[in-house]
């Protein structure tokens, strides 16, 4: 990701004068992008449902997409660089737009997982171009507004996709049920390929950096060796090679360093220049943004399958119950760009410790029968501690970084961010799925007195309420143990059967399983939320060791002292 003021436009020509509408053009792709994050997570039940997918794939559905983005970021910035950034981001948005068809359309969770990590590089290609162009054809005097119009669409974005995807699952619009929610970026995918091939000059840097595949493949192995065994380890029993997997992560990750500093030493391109974790604060920046987006996309999927799963929420009760959320971070989202020069890392440190504060407020309130009343002020409190974190770390964490390596620093933060994404989305099967099981007994035990009262009311003798309560306790465990929610495990049968023979007694079985379902997704949720605060506890412990001044991040965009010899040795 680059954001230099390098482009093919005569700085004798004066402004491009159409920048504003290319503007508009590149901020279209940009809320495509962002809507498609957070569009997905309230839509993952029903997709699941529809493509019978387990819990795992469910996870892949997010983590294929975040994993791809990140991966692919700093190597999309210098694409662009090297061969134009309206080119790059022509092909990055058509390939997204071509995937999100595929997305639509895909026939089985296989399917949709591969696009989604098409549509990963897709974003790779196309979102750094945005920020990089915008430096490139607006004057000084104008990038803050255009850097301001940028964040207004991040946090409409944010608004709009909790609730889009609420309504196109919950109304089935045009029949497309959750498909809609990936087929709604073809036709603005579409207006902007082509207003994009109008309206956007074309700019590169006069000094590209070389590509550093090498670097790609090795960072990419450190993190699949560790997010496949994640993901996959619970549903697999946990074979040797994915303990073998994980412990050799960090061993490619060691192969990548030795890599970039021989890199660094011969032509100053490695993927990541190993020089800025020397610069203060952005080592703990970088791990400041992979912490804290681990915990918040974790929180935020957690959040979706407990509410849907467990307590049966419509997606659209769902999606309603995300918008205090970003409401809040809203509100404090504009707010944190002028406070961040005053309060420098101690903004990080309050608004991560909020944000904890909100989560286990929103935790404590969550339960079965609980109105939106009741669960909306904890998320709007997290929101509130949200705006304070999510932007003002980019800034703190670059607070001294030069100006030479504004853009490999802009490009690892971004980074930063989707694979702990990425993460997040993987540690689920760990610290969700796995948990259900372990809370089941308790669940049901809660519920059996009650169900056998039940039994007995609806006409069934007493030591038959008995014995069919004592049928359908193995059957509810075996249910928490299943990869696939919808799959009845075959200790079921006999119990079901029985259930159905009278509708009061199927009623009164219903009811016991519902409301140990909800009480099994609410246990768990609950001990998870002590993952995320712990993550933000960590936030705020480390924001402390960043710098104490700030400088602006606008400055990121000019062209440091010395940039100039480091591009031409890159390129020679």
């Amino acid at each position: 990701m680059t954001t230099t003021a390098e482009n093919t436009v005569p700085p004798e020509s004066g402004p491009y004068p159409k920048r504003w509408l290319a503007l508009g053009v590149l901020l279209a792709a940009a809320f495509m992008d962002l809507l498609d994050v957070t569009i997905v997570n309230i839509a993952l039940p029903d997709i699941r449902n529809d493509l019978s997918a387990g819990y795992a794939a469910s996870q892949w559905v997010v983590t294929a997409y975040t994993l791809a983005f990140g991966l692919g970021l700093i190597t999309g910035g210098r694409m662009g660089d090297r061969y134009g950034r309206k080119r790059i981001f022509l092909l990055g948005i058509g390939l997204f737009t071509l995937s999100s068809l595929l997305c639509g359309l895909a026939p089985s969770v296989e399917v949709l997982v591969t696009a989604r990590a098409v549509q990963g590089i897709a974003s790779a290609l196309m979102v750094p171009q945005i920020m990089a162009t915008v430096y490139a054809i607006f004057p000084g005097n104008e990038r803050g507004g255009a850097s301001g119009a940028y964040g207004a669409v991040t946090g409409l974005a944010a608004v709009a996709g909790p609730l889009l995807g609420g309504v196109f699952v919950a109304y089935d619009v045009l029949g497309l049920g959750w498909r809609a929610v990936f087929l709604v970026n073809v036709p603005i995918g579409v207006a902007a390929l082509f207003a994009a091939s109008v309206l956007v000059p074309e700019t590169k840097s006069d000094f590209p950096l070389r590509m550093d595949i090498l670097g790609v493949v090795l960072v990419s192995a450190s993190l699949l060796l560790l997010l496949y065994p994640l993901v996959q380890g619970r549903t697999s029993g946990w074979p040797a090679w994915m303990v073998i997997a994980l412990i050799a992560a960090p061993v490619v990750m060691v192969g990548y360093a030795l890599h970039a500093r021989a890199k660094e030493r011969r032509d100053h391109s490695s993927l990541v220049p190993l020089r800025l974790f020397g610069q203060p604060g952005f080592s703990a920046g970088t791990i400041v943004l992979f912490v804290f987006d681990a915990t918040m996309i974790g929180f935020f999927l957690a959040i979706s399958l407990t509410l849907q799963i467990g307590l049966g929420y419509s997606a659209m009760r769902t999606g309603l119950l995300f918008l205090p959320w970003a409401i809040g971070a809203g509100l404090t989202s504009g707010a944190a760009d002028g406070l961040v020069g005053k309060l420098g890392r101690h903004l990080l440190t309050a608004g991560a410790l909020v944000m904890a504060a909100g989560m286990l407020w929103f935790s404590m309130a969550l339960e079965p029968g609980a109105s939106w009343y009741e669960l909306a002020p904890g998320l709007f409190l997290a929101g509130i501690g949200m705006g304070g974190v999510i932007g003002p770390a980019f800034t703190v964490a670059g607070a001294h970084v030069e100006g030479r390596d504004a853009g490999a620093a802009a490009g690892s933060l971004s980074a930063a961010v989707q694979l702990g994404n990425a993460t997040g989305a993987a540690l689920l099967g760990v610290l969700l799925f796995t948990p259900l099981a372990n809370a089941a007994p308790d669940a049901y035990d809660g519920h059996d007195k009650q169900l056998r009262s039940e039994l007995i009311a609806a006409g069934t003798p007493a030591a038959e309420a008995r014995e069919l309560s004592g049928e359908l306790r193995p059957c509810f465990l075996d249910y928490a143990k299943e990869e696939n929610p919808d799959k009845q495990p075959a200790s079921c049968g006999t119990a079901f059967a029985k259930a159905g023979s009278d509708p009061k007694v199927q009623q009164a079985v219903d009811k016991a399983v519902d409301a140990s379902r909800a009480d099994m997704f609410t246990d768990t949720f609950g001990r998870f939320v002590w993952f995320t605060v712990s993550g933000l506890v960590v936030v705020a412990l480390l924001a402390q060791t960043m710098p104490r001044e700030v400088r602006g991040y606008e400055s990121w965009g000019e062209e440091g002292e010395g940039e100039e010899k480091d591009r031409a040795e890159a390129k020679s």
